[in-house]
Order: structure tokens, then C-alpha cells, then sequence
């Protein structure tokens, strides 16, 4: 096996153009750490990046997303996905590790999902944001659970009924009314995306992949890996299986890894010639709460 080079030895863009050589495509890349959520925000940054590719204008052939992300708002994966396929002939999704619950919704629209032997998608769980609080962010299925805790006649924890009284009592009245329509919505768009996909020709097996990914596993960060979606009926390539594609893509995802813990980046969006990004200022958070993120450019 040949020697790896080190991460700080070589740069993004040349770290991109291995990948895009190994793949014969163009790669657009969004790398975001744990707490920086998929949002409406991204949409205009994808379009900037993908035109920047191709200045004529016509329909990209091969048309690779380069993805990590713990997830954030489905509304706003499932426009991200419309982005990419408005813009190419194929468009295809490469996970070096993580791609959970809004991140899935990404991948459920994509030709080929290229997975690593520990890459890994999770159950599409909706964020619910607040109207009123834009702070207040909350998994759907937290509150579905609270309610099926506040139901449950045998639990572990003993909570007499006045208790579970006052607890149901502050709950936010919106996020109440909210929560089964998001669970609602993350059927819809589910089905949607693989009504795309030659699951189309077999309505029980998308129907199956539909409730597996939207209601079967009740932790969050359940791992799906590659053999659970090969098995849902899905296209997915191992990467292993091309030596030229896994080393470039661990060479790439280290690359972004190292680049963003130097400089504080939470979330990136971009090309081989340019990149935005969003950077924690290097200060020590106040009592009024953390710093503010800001966002700027380089090449």
C-alpha cells in the first residue's frame, strides 16, 4: 500500500481534482460539523458553486455531492436535491462518513449513493423551528416520544399523573401541533425522491424503505450503512471496490477535516476553485451566550 500524504501537505483543490479524475465528474462538496444545520441558506451557495463549474450553461453530465452532515431542515434537503438534478444529466452522492436523518433525504435522490465501509445514513427524523423562538429547535420524534412516555401506564421511572400533567402543560402549543404534520412531511418527501428511483416499479418495496427510514429505528444516530440501504433497493457503490476512488476520498474528507479544525469552520460549501464557509470567531463564549458565526470566502 502506497504511503498516504499527510492532509496539510496538499490543497483542497488538489485534493478535489484527484477525486473528480477517479470519478470522472464534477464534485461539489458540503462538509458541516455536528451543529450546523442543513438550511434554506445553503440553496443559493449550491447554485453559485455548481455554475462556477460550468459557465456554458448546459446540463452537467456526472454531477458528484461530496456530503457530511449530521442533517437539519428536509424542506430544505429536498431543494437542494431539485438544485442538483436541475442541473445535471446524473447526480450522484459520495459519503465519506456521516449523512443522517435531512442528509438521507439528499441521498434518497441521487442516481448512485458511494458509500465507505463506515459511512453511514440515519432515520429521517424533522426538525421543527420555532416561528416565534428561532433558538427553538426540536426533533419531531423527541416529542413524539414524550407523548408516548406521557401515555405509557408501566415505565421505568415512576411519574404519577398530576406530575405528567404539568409536564404535558409545557409544552409549547405549536410545537404540538406541529410535530405529526413534520412526521407527515418526512413520508411525503421521502416517497417523493424514490418515486424517482427504480423503486418506482415495485410500489411495496418503496413503501417499505419508506417506513423503515421514517419510522422503524427509534435512536436518531441509528446507523444505516450501506448494507441496510443496498437492501431498501437503493443504488450504492462500495468504495472500497476502486482503489483510485476510497484513497481520494479519505485523502479529501481529511483535507476538509484538518482545513476546518485550524480555522474554526463549522460548515462549507464549494468547488475546486472556491469555497464558503461559515467560521466561529476564535474567542471565548460570554455569559450572554456563544459568539456569532460569520461567513466569508477563499479560494
Amino acid at each position: 500500500m502506497g504511503k498516504e500524504i499527510p492532509a496539510t501537505k496538499i490543497s483542497i483543490r488538489d485534493a478535489v481534482l484527484k477525486l473528480e479524475s477517479a470519478r470522472n465528474s464534477i464534485v461539489i462538496s458540503y462538509i458541516a460539523l455536528q451543529n450546523a444545520l442543513i438550511t434554506s441558506d445553503d440553496a443559493p451557495v449550491f447554485v453559485d458553486s455548481i455554475e462556477q463549474m460550468n459557465p456554458s450553461g448546459s446540463k452537467i453530465k456526472k454531477l458528484d455531492l461530496f456530503l457530511h452532515s449530521s442533517g437539519g431542515f428536509l424542506d430544505s434537503a429536498y431543494k437542494i436535491v431539485r438544485i442538483f438534478k436541475e442541473y445535471s444529466e446524473e447526480f450522484n452522492v459520495i459519503v465519506p462518513h456521516v449523512a443522517k436523518s435531512a442528509a438521507t433525504v439528499i441521498c434518497l435522490g441521487a442516481n448512485e449513493i458511494v458509500m465507505t465501509s463506515y459511512a453511514e445514513l440515519g432515520p429521517i427524523d424533522p426538525i421543527i423551528q420555532h416561528p416565534y423562538k428561532p433558538e427553538v429547535k426540536v426533533p419531531a420524534r423527541s416529542i413524539r416520544d414524550f407523548f408516548d412516555f406521557l401515555n405509557q401506564t408501566e415505565t421505568e421511572i415512576t411519574v404519577d399523573d398530576q406530575i405528567k400533567k404539568k409536564m404535558a402543560g409545557l409544552l409549547d402549543p405549536y410545537l404540538i401541533g406541529s410535530y405529526q404534520s413534520a412526521l407527515k412531511s418526512s413520508k411525503q418527501i421521502a416517497e417523493m425522491l424514490l418515486k424517482e428511483t427504480p423503486l418506482k416499479n415495485n410500489p411495496d418495496k418503496l413503501k417499505n424503505a419508506v417506513d423503515q427510514l421514517t419510522e422503524r429505528y427509534h435512536s436518531h444516530g441509528f446507523a444505516i450503512d450501506r448494507g441496510i440501504v443496498r437492501d431498501l433497493g437503493l443504488n450504492v457503490k462500495k468504495a472500497e471496490d476502486d482503489r483510485p476512488l476510497i484513497e481520494s476520498i479519505r485523502l479529501l474528507f481529511n483535507v476538509y477535516q484538518e482545513f476546518m479544525r485550524r480555522n474554526n469552520i463549522i460548515k462549507l460549501i464549494g468547488n475546486r476553485e472556491a469555497n464558503r464557509h461559515i467560521q466561529l470567531p476564535p474567542q471565548v463564549p460570554t455569559k450572554e451566550g456563544p459568539p456569532e458565526s460569520t461567513s466569508i470566502m477563499f479560494s
